[in-house]
């Protein structure tokens, strides 16, 4: 039962008003004595003085009557003898209101969302509260918020319920349980076990109302405590349903210009649906194709596509359902990526006309020096800066590393020698002066054991011959559709690499071609020269490599791999409200985010490049732009089959304890109080009306 007014003298004021009234009734004006110059009027002046007493008897009156019946019903309708139907055992409730994608869904003859229900049935519970209850308002999808901590305010419930929108996320209600959970179950600071033990504070229990349609994780490994739950389930289980589940895009590797759309439609209703699955490419209808679903049943469908360039795609399902945000799935296939290289060479046709086919000019700007610009202030920065994606050392070496991938030819990386130990006698180890000079053969073999220097370097690790291949890495990218066994290679030199180097091509002289990992970098060393010099300094040819058909192969897996370019793919997909990293090309200084339909993302290159983009709460396709350059794609779909699976769960099951779903309705308080007593105003209103007429 709900009393307006708790205050005591409140009452007592308020009792004190009818007698008031009554008392107002008894009294009698006094009149004053009027002198008149007619003795006519002599007798009645004298009687009016015989009765000028205070007080008068009682008479009937339908004006008081009024008055009094009106007090009356005021003083019941502030007494509020209705029941509301709302009953709680603790003063203190938790409202956790489901925001998750499912909540979007329009159930058979609904006109609002089980979203707006839900906040229309919370705001009803918020308006029944006491002065001394206390309650708060968390939200949860794929993570919680606390939109109001613990208030008896409930103006401030009402207006941060009004602020809440629902979301395009899936439901995890485990980050939500926790958050109400520290507020109502007071940790202790220490194990129970401990003799030191104290309860930090007093337990505050708490009525848990979970708002939501049960499209969520089953929560075991959680203890309630003093929170007592109640679910409220929003929605129907009958429900319809099509929704799709994936869509992707794969190019034909052998035929770039042909590419394949794959996509699984999944039917979440009993009943079987038929309809019409819509593609488009760049805005403009591609392709349909009629589609039959049996209830509960998925099927895949396939779409062939020609294009090389850079494309966005969306299928469409033109069917009205209750959930309409999976109706419709975006894809698309990424622009080959622009990467610029550095080819550091005294002279190298089959490596210059490599670089400079068809196929590698599309993704590639390579710029040619001699050794001699090792030495220039300009590489010196370049190299500093990473401006490059990589840098190709043919038959020569930096005397430092690059802030960039790497690619030698003939040649080893600087060295760089770590002391990690010293002899105890105090003697020191001395690095090699050149990694190209080191051999195992020739290590100082008198180094004790108490002096040992780790190298982090490349090193030679046989001294030149003719090199026979023995095996490939096939499995690595570098190495894809390669096939290298027909190779002469008249002079080569095994290699060995730093921790972690990983050998692609297998020799008889050891690893001829490794790969290792740098501080974020990768460097590769093949251990033969391409083209090598004689005594005279003329030009000669070390292999055949060049007249094969795996070099321009090799070469484009070089700038693929190493580089960062690639061939244009199906573009990533990722859920609503997730971070997405995209790394982008040096070149690019100005990136834009845009969503396709939509307005644009204010975003700020990191370290090294790259981008991170958390305003992805709207499905749809996102370009990443460099004024009127495409430098990227991506995909945000719902793509989840517990938020498309909208049929409402009757029963959740909440630390070990099965929660049925209950009544959510909250009946009304009346309002024949109210009416009644405006009605007895309006009456008193319209007797003083009369009265005055009359009067008058």
């Amino acid at each position: 039962m709900n009393y307006a007014f708790s205050n005591p003298l409140a009452w007592i004021v308020l009792g004190l008003v009818p007698v008031g009234i009554v008392l107002l009734y008894f009294l009698k004006l006094k009149r004053e004595p009027v002198e008149v110059p007619s003795t006519y009027l002599w007798s009645k002046t004298i009687e009016d003085l015989h009765v000028n007493s205070l007080l008068q008897r009682l008479r009937r009156n339908l004006l008081l009557l009024l008055q009094l019946l009106t007090v009356f019903i005021a003083m019941i309708a502030l007494f509020d003898p209705w029941d509301t139907g709302v009953s709680s055992e603790q003063d203190r409730t938790v409202f956790l209101l489901d925001n998750s994608a499912s909540m979007q869904t329009i159930d058979t003859g609904q006109s609002t969302t089980r979203f707006e229900n839900a906040k229309r049935l919370i705001l009803a519970r918020i308006e029944e509260m006491t002065d001394s209850d206390e309650a708060m308002l968390l939200t949860f999808s794929d993570r919680p918020e606390t939109v109001q901590a613990f208030t008896s305010d409930r103006s401030r419930l009402r207006k941060s319920l009004a602020g809440v929108s629902v979301t395009n996320h899936s439901t995890d209600i485990l980050g939500a349980l926790k958050a109400a959970d520290g507020l109502a179950n007071p940790r202790r600071s220490s194990d129970i076990a401990d003799v030191k033990d104290v309860q930090v504070a007093d337990p505050k229990p708490a009525d848990l109302l979970i708002f939501s349609d049960g499209g969520f994780q089953t929560v075991t490994e959680f203890n309630l405590g003093n929170l007592k739950p109640e679910y409220i389930a929003m929605g129907s289980s009958d429900v319809q349903n099509l929704a799709i589940t994936a869509f992707s895009t794969e190019r034909n590797t052998e035929r770039p210009a042909e590419v394949q759309a794959f996509a699984t439609i999944e039917n979440f209703g009993s009943d079987t649906v038929s309809t019409t699955a819509t593609l488009t490419m760049n805005g403009q209808f591609l392709d349909a194709e009629a589609v039959e679903i049996v209830g509960g049943e998925q099927i895949g469908l396939s779409f062939a596509i020609e294009t090389e360039d850079a494309a966005s795609l969306s299928l469409t399902l033109e069917h009205e359902d209750d959930l309409a945000i999976d109706n419709i799935a975006y894809t698309g296939l990424t622009p080959m990526r622009n990467v610029s290289i550095v080819v550091i060479t005294p002279g190298n046709t089959p490596l210059k006309v490599g670089l400079e086919t068809e196929k590698t000019a599309q993704i590639c700007s390579a710029t040619f020096f001699s050794p001699s610009y090792l030495n220039t202030d300009d590489y010196k920065k370049r190299a500093a800066d990473g401006i490059d994606d990589l840098i190709i050392y043919d038959t020569c070496s930096p005397d430092e590393m690059p802030a960039t991938n790497t690619f030698f030819i003939g040649a080893l990386p600087p060295t760089n020698v770590v002391e990690t130990a010293a002899s105890e006698s105090g003697s020191d180890t001395t690095p090699s002066e050149g990694a190209a000079e080191t051999v195992t053969d020739t290590e100082d073999s008198s180094t004790t054991e108490n002096a040992k220097a780790v190298e982090k370097d490349w090193k030679w690790a046989s001294p030149p011959s003719a090199v026979n291949l023995i095996d490939i890495e096939r499995t690595h990218p570098l190495m894809r559709y390669l096939e290298l066994f027909s190779l002469l290679i008249f002079s080569g030199r095994g290699i060995e690499g730093p921790p972690g180097t990983v050998e692609l091509v297998g020799a008889d002289v050891g690893s001829i071609l490794s790969i290792a990992p740098r501080d974020g970098y990768q460097d590769m060393v093949l251990g033969f020269e391409i083209i090598s010099r004689n005594d005279a300094g003329d030009a000669e040819t070390n292999t055949n490599w060049y007249a094969e058909r795996s070099w321009p192969v090799f070469l484009l897996n070089v700038l693929r791999y190493l580089a960062g370019a690639a061939d244009a793919t199906g573009a990533p997909s990722y859920r609503p409200g997730e971070t997405v990293r995209v790394r982008l090309e040096n070149a690019i200084t100005s990136p834009q985010v845009t969503r396709i339909g939509g307005s644009s993302i204010d975003v700020t290159p990191g370290p090294g490049g790259s981008l991170e983009i958390i305003e992805t709460g709207v499905p749809g396709n996102y370009r990443v732009e460099d004024q009127s350059k495409l430098a990227d794609l991506f995909a945000i779909n719902l793509f989840d089959p517990r938020e498309s699976s909208i049929a409402t769960v009757k029963e959740i099951e909440v630390g070990y304890e099965s929660v049925s779903s209950e009544d959510g309705s909250v009946e009304q308080r009346p309002d024949f109080w109210r009416w009644a007593l405006i009605a007895m105003l309006g009456l008193i209103a319209t007797e003083w009306w009369v009265y005055s007429r009359r009067v008058a």
